[in-house]
C-alpha cells in the first residue's frame, strides 16, 4: 500500500477531522516549547516526540484541581513536584514562583470555575537515545481539563475494592511522581478488568502500599486513622493534608505498616487522592468492610477537606 506524502497544511486538516469530542474538555495550554498559553488546544495539545517525557517517561508530573476558582494545595503539589525531578536529576525550566504564575496565568486563559491541572516537566527534545544529556533543555507543559469527580453515587454508597496482582515499584522510585506510569497504567486496567473501582498493591512483605493514583487509609479495629509509612508509596497531598485535618479536629491519627488482616478488621476503609477528596470504601476483596455501610469518618473528613477547599490559592 502507498502512503501519501503530506504537507503542512494538509496534515493540519486532517488532525482537525480527527477531533475527538473529549478534546472540548480541554480549556487551556501551556507550552515552554510554544513559549506561551494556547486557549482551546484541541487540535495544538502537541509536544515534540523526540522529548524524551515522550519516548523514555522521562518526566515528573503532578495533577492538581481548582474549585470555585481557587487551586487547592498549589504549594504542596509544587513542593512535590521539585522533589520529583531532584530525585531525577531533573531541573526545572523555571522557579517554583514562575510554575504557580504560569497555572494561574493558564488558569485565567481557561475561564473555568472548577478545573484539574496538569502539571508536566520533561527532559526535553533532542534525540530519541536513553541518554538524557542529549536533550536540548528541560520543558514545562501545564493543560487544564474539566474536573470529573466520582459520581455522588459512590459518595453515598461507596466503593469496590480488590487486592492487585502488580508488582509494587522497588527503592526510590514510589516517591517518584514519574512520567513512567506503566505499573500504575496496568492497575488501572485490572481494576477495569476486574469491574473493580480500585486495586490496591502489597509490598513483598505483605504491607499495604497504595492504587493507580490514590491513596488507601483505613480506621483500624482501635479507632485509629492510619496510613502506610512513606518509603514505599507517593507522599499523596490530599492524604497527608486529610491526616493534619484530622489531628486538628481530634481525631487520633497513626502512620504504621497495614496488613491485609488489617484491612479486613477495619472500622472504615477510603481512597484518597486530588480528584477524590475522601471516597469510602465499602467493598473490599468480596467482603464488606465493617456493615458494609459508608462510615461516620469518611462523612466528616469529607466535610473537613470540602471546608478546606475555601481556603484555596485564587486566581
Amino acid at each position: 500500500m502507498n502512503y501519501p506524502i503530506l504537507d503542512e497544511a494538509t496534515a493540519l486538516e486532517i488532525l482537525k477531522a480527527k477531533a475527538l469530542p473529549i478534546w472540548d474538555q480541554y480549556y487551556a495550554f501551556f507550552s515552554s516549547w510554544y513559549g506561551g498559553i494556547i486557549k482551546n488546544p484541541r487540535h495544538l495539545l502537541t509536544i515534540p516526540l523526540d522529548d524524551h517525557g515522550v519516548h523514555r517517561g522521562d518526566g515528573v508530573f503532578e495533577a492538581l484541581k481548582s474549585v470555585d476558582r481557587k487551586i487547592y494545595l498549589l504549594k504542596p503539589h509544587l513542593d512535590r513536584l521539585k522533589l520529583s525531578a531532584d530525585k531525577i536529576g531533573l531541573k526545572l525550566p523555571f522557579s517554583l514562583l514562575e510554575i504557580a504564575n504560569i497555572i494561574i496565568e493558564t488558569l485565567k486563559a481557561a475561564d473555568q470555575s472548577e478545573t484539574l491541572i496538569r502539571v508536566f516537566v520533561t527532559r526535553g527534545p533532542g534525540s530519541f537515545t536513553a541518554n538524557p544529556y542529549d536533550s536540548k533543555e528541560s520543558q514545562l507543559y501545564v493543560v487544564v481539563t474539566k474536573l470529573s469527580p466520582p459520581g455522588i453515587e459512590k459518595y453515598a454508597t461507596g466503593v469496590k475494592v480488590g487486592r492487585s496482582e502488580i508488582p509494587v515499584k522497588e527503592g526510590f522510585m514510589p516517591q517518584i511522581k514519574s512520567c513512567n506510569y506503566l505499573p500504575n497504567v496496568l492497575m488501572k486496567k485490572e481494576s477495569v478488568d476486574r469491574n473493580l473501582d480500585f486495586t490496591i498493591s502489597f509490598d513483598e512483605r505483605g504491607f499495604l502500599a497504595e492504587s493507580a493514583t490514590e491513596n488507601l487509609i483505613i480506621i483500624d479495629k482501635n479507632k485509629v486513622l492510619t496510613h502506610p509509612p512513606l518509603d514505599r508509596i507517593l507522599k499523596g497531598t490530599t492524604m497527608c493534608r486529610v491526616f493534619e485535618l484530622a489531628k486538628k479536629s481530634g481525631l487520633q491519627v497513626a502512620v504504621h505498616p497495614i496488613s491485609e488482616a488489617d484491612l479486613f478488621s477495619a472500622t472504615e476503609m477510603m481512597m484518597t487522592g486530588t480528584t477524590l477528596d475522601i471516597l469510602p470504601v465499602t467493598l473490599y476483596d468480596g467482603q464488606h468492610v465493617s456493615d458494609g455501610k459508608v462510615g461516620p469518618t469518611a462523612k466528616s473528613l469529607l466535610h473537613l477537606i470540602e471546608g478546606d477547599m475555601k481556603f484555596g490559592t485564587p486566581y
